[in-house]
């Protein structure tokens, strides 16, 4: 499918026009409106789940429903998605979830877990599955003027560094680009010092020798041009990151649609999902290939530096509950962490033998386990 012109190059003057004009009506027959997501539009969270899944919506919605996709920090800056949403700035964001902890606290003791995880497609679909079932989880969305449309998931975290860091000795004093409480104890543990940015900001804090490395995925490698400023990838399983929203919808927005109009957007963002996830996958397969054309090295971490994070995992359900409790002051931060895990169990077995690049099989699933249970009568509607 093709692509959006960039919406980068649009002027801060055209910006604020759309922001103000939000949902117009183009005809009598159109929705127009804004989605937002600040990723840069070569990664798969963007050109799978926004630009071709615009293009998916307007043709299944026989053009009634036509999103203006802006991408990169354009209309709203990477913090501002949840409140940009709740504002009617845009009607349909990604946001990620850790930029805001103390409004979505829920989201964040969830997140937590995030360094345990192996499998991107089971967070994503056990995500989408508990912020559109859950009842505390609706609320915690509906306080913000959000109805959940779907999660995702990166793949596994990497350390991308201007030197090698391979052992325990090598990360000592390395300031490292993280994201998340847990992500950070573990930099804290051993030696290094986290710093929280934007993955925006990643490749200006190498470059400039603010960062030494960052924490990513490997297809920021290539997406993000960062093979031209950290000649250095280490292999070390950080885990995944999936905290707040591939697809958070505006509330007062969601309810001018009509039944059908919700079902078909409900429907195109299931598809847009595991699409994305599939062709996240493919795009750090092909920049690990290419990696040794940009004189990369690619580096295993010794057993000590794979074992500090292994170590961690053993306590970050323990560290999920104390967040919640101490931190946010969930009262039933236990309880929301056994839910979530009985959500993640479900999935692994409903997932357990599919081809994780058979689409329809996966979309099958999705759909069948959630999304075709999702009342667009009554989600979201108050």
């Amino acid at each position: 499918m093709g692509y959006f012109a960039a919406r980068t190059s649009l002027s801060a003057a055209i910006t604020g026009l759309c922001a103000a004009l939000a949902v117009t009506t183009a005809n009598a027959d159109t929705k127009e409106f804004n989605a937002s997501n600040w990723l840069p539009e070569s990664t798969a969270l963007v050109s799978h789940a926004y630009v071709n899944w615009a293009e998916d919506l307007e043709e299944a919605s026989n053009g009634a429903l036509k999103a203006n996709v802006f991408t990169g920090p354009v209309l709203l800056p990477p913090a501002a998605h949840l409140s940009g949403l709740r504002d009617g700035v845009a009607q349909i964001t990604y946001h990620a979830g850790t930029y805001t902890p103390a409004d979505i606290p829920r989201d964040n003791v969830i997140a937590q877990l995030g360094i345990g995880f192996t499998d991107p497609f089971v967070a994503a679909f056990a995500m989408s599955d508990i912020n559109m079932t859950d009842p505390e989880l609706i609320e915690m969305w509906r306080s913000h003027n959000v109805v959940y449309g779907g999660g995702y998931s990166t793949i596994p975290y990497r350390l991308f560094c201007t030197d090698a860091v391979v052992t325990l000795e090598d990360i000592q004093g390395k300031k490292i680009r993280t994201l998340g409480a847990m992500m950070s104890d573990w930099a804290q543990s051993v030696g290094a010092v986290p710093v929280n940015v934007p993955s925006t900001e990643m490749y200006s804090g190498l470059e400039k020798g603010q960062l030494d490395c960052a924490a990513n995925t490997m297809e920021q490698l290539k997406s993000s041009s960062l093979w031209d400023v950290a000649k250095h990838t280490t292999i070390v399983d950080l885990g995944l990151y999936y905290a707040g929203f591939l697809y958070g919808i505006n509330q007062d927005f969601w309810q001018t649609l009509k039944a059908e109009e919700r079902r078909i957007l409900l429907d195109t963002m299931a598809v847009a999902i595991v699409r994305t996830q599939i062709r996240y996958d493919e795009a750090g397969a092909e920049a690990a290939a290419e990696a040794a054309e940009h004189d990369v090295v690619i580096h295993e971490p010794d057993a000590a530096l794979a074992k500090s994070i292994t170590d961690f995992r053993a306590v970050a359900r323990k560290s999920a509950v104390e967040l919640g409790t101490e931190k946010f002051g969930i009262e039933n931060s236990e309880e929301l962490v056994e839910r979530f895990e009985k959500v993640v169990a479900k999935w692994e077995k409903l997932l357990d033998g599919i081809d994780r690049t058979d689409e329809s099989a996966l979309v099958a699933v999705l759909k069948q386990e959630l999304y075709d249970k999702i009342d667009v009568e009554s989600y979201g509607v108050n």
